[in-house]
């Protein structure tokens, strides 16, 4: 347990932050699921849509530091590369 009044505070905060990251995350989570579904589905509409959905989602997380810059770039490229070829196929 914290005993100054500055580390209770800070406490009370780290969970705030705890419990709105994994809110963002958990929403992210999700619109890469349902990308994926639309990609395993080969419904290049749907995948579209979803993927301008995805990225937004990923630069909400980073704008809010919840994940790092990279680590976005990463993701962001390899979701391109996966719509890219669903469009070639069709």
């Amino acid at each position: 347990m914290p005993n100054t009044t500055s580390a209770k505070k800070a406490l009370r905060q780290s969970i705030t932050k705890k419990s709105r990251n994994k809110h963002f995350s958990a929403l992210y989570k999700e619109n890469i699921k349902s990308l994926e579904r639309a990609i395993k589905s080969n419904s290049v509409e749907e995948a579209n849509s979803l993927l301008s959905k995805v990225y937004s989602s990923i630069d909400k997380l980073v704008k809010k530091n919840i994940i790092h810059k990279n680590n976005w770039s990463r993701k962001k490229s390899k979701f391109a590369k996966f719509a890219k070829t669903l469009s070639l196929k069709s």
